[in-house]
């Protein structure tokens, strides 16, 4: 029993010591930032409002700051002068999706095209941009644009009339909804397939917090 925690403790310690030496090394190629935990990083330090835990430390380290979110590093730009050069002046080096737990498993291991990377996204957005986005495509689909479009209005019109409260938001979603129907289908909403529900639990799951995407070896689990 002495004999296990012995080892146990002594490959813990080797660990981290591996740990500590591999991110002194990254850290010279990083910009400045806290240095954070083994394994968990600076994950848990964030507090239930990390926007303003990132505006503290961004007053400490400066405009553009590295940080690990568990295992996986990460670059925070708190400026606009910062976020131009990554989005605009050198957008073509860090336009990358991340690659999420959630996504992989409802896209085919991230092959949807909203978060799929590389090559094969270049082969799908061509695809869509050809078949899908043509103007040809999309000026085919007017008449039944114009069509749900002025149902919507209508729907406003009489609910005005009437005084009733007009949840915008709502109508808009079932116009879109409605025009993914007849576009992919051919037929108006089908009550057997609930598309907007689907997609809703979909980006609700995505965002949700999932320990695997920081820390990858909890994937196993």
């Amino acid at each position: 029993m002495l004999l296990s925690l012995g080892f146990s403790f002594l490959f813990l310690v080797l660990g981290a010591a591996f740990w500590w030496i591999l991110d002194t090394r990254q850290r010279k190629l990083l910009p400045p930032g806290p240095r954070g935990l083994p394994i968990v990083g600076s994950l848990f330090s964030l507090g239930s409002l990390p926007h303003r835990t990132f505006h503290e430390l961004s007053n400490k380290y400066g405009p553009i700051m590295s940080l690990r979110m568990g295992s996986v590093p990460a670059i925070v730009v708190s400026s606009p002068e910062a976020a131009q050069l990554f989005l605009k002046t050198h957008d073509s080096v860090f336009a990358v999706r991340p690659q999420m737990e959630a996504v992989a498993h409802m896209s085919y291991g991230n092959n949807g095209i909203s978060f799929t990377n590389g090559t094969y996204w270049r082969h799908v957005r061509k695809f869509v941009v050809q078949e899908l986005l043509a103007p040809a495509k999309v000026n085919s689909f007017q008449g039944m644009r114009r069509e749900e479009v002025g149902l919507v209005v209508e729907e406003i019109k009489k609910a005005a009339v009437a005084g009733e409260v007009v949840n915008v938001s709502d109508k808009v979603g079932s116009l879109i909804e409605n025009m993914t129907f007849r576009f992919l289908l051919g037929r108006s909403k089908d009550d057997r397939f609930d598309l907007k529900g689907i997609m809703t639990e979909a980006f609700t799951l995505a965002g949700q917090f999932n320990i695997a995407d920081f820390v990858p070896f909890y994937k196993v689990i």
